[in-house]
């Protein structure tokens, strides 16, 4: 019975805890719930005997359907099974579907169970990652914001086959000059290409066919107010549509070999490439992987590249010691991949800050 009532205990306290996430809306919340586990007064974990039972007696009915077959022919097993009117060779099948049934039914449940603390202490941290950060999710269609995009900045032009925004998150950057309002955006495209394969014609000799074969890709990027640069465009893979007109070299052979820098003329280019925009822009490599930069003339920076970890946060601790995993949750959890990018970001513009007017969007802190 004790069995019984602990699961019991627990399992509410995590479907209340479960429920109180999906209106969460600070980490204050998160904190309320934390505290229903430091208050909590039994074992945070499921007992799992009884299912240890019905896995143990799993395993037992299917060792006797592997061993009834030795005894089905002797003359009394079959005449009891004959009097009853049941087919012998049918009874093992009954056992071992019955042992297959019992243990991996156990299995699923505890597994099940035993992921549930762990999930729902992802879920909080996950959550505080956001909050603490400032990030909320973007309240709009992906399409729509896709069309927007795609209007602004041809790094979005991916895929012959098919693209969609898979995420989509805003935020503001609070930095020791400028607050930069920015969006996060996950964007999944496919290539469809066709594949010509020799293959044998079952006659001895070969034919030639073709498939279809689609590719799959993920594009990370943050789409930021940058005011101080238009018309101009910096990148490092193969998304020629995003050059403009002209394209221009620097003094630094590093830069020319990791990027291509293009503009709306050649004076627009050297506005912006100056000798620490060039040294800036190399120590992007420290951050991001394949970066591109597109400067649009709506005064937004699309900067995007392929790291899937801006959002990566790490915890110590999870509800199984929840005193400790309250504080954590109190400090509130970093994103170290997504500031570490913001911050490079902001010192790029702080950089250009002098050169073109103030936006309006971007508000300068006095020091």
């Amino acid at each position: 019975m004790a069995n019984t009532s602990q699961n019991a205990k627990l399992n509410k306290l995590l479907a209340d805890s479960e429920a109180s996430l999906a209106t969460a809306q600070s980490n204050t919340d998160l904190l309320k719930t934390i505290q229903e586990f430091v208050s909590y007064n039994g074992p945070l974990k499921f007992s799992f005997t009884r299912a240890w039972w019905f896995f143990g007696a799993g395993l037992l009915l299917i060792a006797s359907a592997v061993a009834f077959p030795k005894y089905a022919n002797t003359y009394t097993v079959a005449s009891f099974f004959y009097r009853l009117q049941i087919d012998p060779d049918l009874f093992p099948v009954i056992l071992g579907v019955l042992g297959i049934v019992s243990t991996g039914g156990s299995l699923a449940w505890m597994k099940t169970k035993a992921d549930r603390l762990p999930s729902l202490s992802n879920r909080i941290a996950r959550l505080s990652s956001y909050f603490h950060n400032g990030l909320t999710c973007l309240a709009e269609d992906p399409r729509y914001t896709l069309s927007k995009l795609d209007a602004q900045f041809a790094d979005y032009r991916r895929g012959n086959y098919s693209r969609e925004l898979l995420q989509s998150m805003q935020g503001v950057f609070n930095g020791p000059l400028h607050n930069l309002a920015y969006e996060y955006h996950r964007l999944h495209y496919v290539d469809k290409r066709k594949v010509k394969t020799t293959v044998n014609d079952g006659k001895g000799g070969t034919k030639t066919e073709t498939r279809v074969v689609y590719d799959h890709y993920d594009r990370y990027s943050l789409v930021i107010d940058f005011p101080w640069v238009t018309g101009v465009s910096v990148r490092t893979d193969g998304q020629s549509q995003n050059d403009y007109p002209s394209r221009m070299d620097t003094a630094s052979p590093d830069f020319n070999k990791a990027f291509r820098l293009t503009g709306r003329s050649e004076m627009t280019c050297a506005k912006f490439i100056k000798p620490s925009t060039v040294l800036h822009l190399l120590k992007v490599f420290n951050v991001l992987k394949v970066p591109n930069l597109e400067f649009a003339d709506s005064g937004k920076l699309c900067l995007s590249f392929a790291n899937s970890d801006l959002l990566t946060f790490a915890t110590q601790y999870s509800l199984s010691s929840p005193n400790e995993f309250y504080a954590e949750i109190a400090a509130g959890v970093e994103l170290p991949g997504l500031v570490s990018a913001l911050q490079w970001s902001h010192a790029l513009g702080e950089l250009h800050d002098d050169n073109f007017a103030a936006s309006p969007l971007t508000s300068r802190q006095e020091k």
